[in-house]
């Protein structure tokens, strides 16, 4: 079977017993995803991990197209599911493998795998690298029809780096989530301003009302 992987952040490793059994090509920049690509290719899926950008409306209605999201849809559609979930104390969270349509996470749910949303954002991407594996072996294998999404709708809003400074009205536990929540290389660390410095934070613990983390301060830009 022939398969497209997409992904721009980098973070996910494809099972090699997926790699084995079908003919797989990994798109990580923007202008690689095209129409003309795909026609020569000619995939049975095109899988979309985690990807920046908007997909024009050709591949999707040309190619069966399926997107990952980590909410438990309807609820938690938009941007930056796992931070929003995280600070509206979501302690874990459904992966949904959906078919990609035009409306933002609206698409028909294929299945979906719970993981656990405690810890690190490393650690969790670890966790979502397997429920993505097992997903896309499971859709591979199986002749499954995807259902539509049911209940009521909610929207997440994109966070930015602006939203990672850490407010100052908030308990030790809730500034471990601020923290914990965007902890992975990939992502800019939250932070704090004090005078001319910004002060940033990485590796919290937070165990028996106690919160140890690492930092770095730079001068602030």
């Amino acid at each position: 079977m022939r398969l497209i992987i997409c992904d721009s952040k980098g973070w996910f490793n494809l099972n090699s017993d997926i790699e084995e059994k079908n003919k797989i090509k990994l798109i990580t920049k923007k202008n690689d995803l095209n129409i003309e690509f795909l026609n020569n290719f000619n995939p049975r899926y095109i899988f979309f991990i985690h990807w920046s950008w908007k997909v024009d409306a050709k591949i999707y209605s040309s190619y069966e197209s399926i997107v990952f999201h980590t909410a438990p849809l309807p609820y938690g559609r938009g941007g930056s599911p796992i931070q929003n979930l995280i600070l509206r104390g979501f302690k874990s969270s459904p992966v949904c493998a959906l078919k990609m349509i035009k409306e933002l996470d609206s698409g028909p749910i294929y299945s979906k795998i719970d993981i656990s949303l405690e810890g690190s954002l490393n650690k969790i991407f670890k966790r979502l690298n397997k429920a993505i594996n097992d997903l896309i072996k499971k859709i591979t294998t199986k002749n499954i029809t995807p259902y539509e999404q049911v209940g009521n709708v909610f929207l997440f809003k994109r966070l930015t780096e602006e939203d990672n400074e850490i407010p100052s009205n908030l308990n030790l536990e809730e500034i471990y989530d601020r923290i914990r929540m965007i902890d992975d290389d990939r992502y800019p660390n939250a932070y704090i301003k004090y005078g001319d410095n910004k002060i940033e934070f990485y590796d919290a613990k937070y165990k028996n009302n106690s919160l140890s983390v690492s930092c770095k301060i730079t001068k602030w830009k």
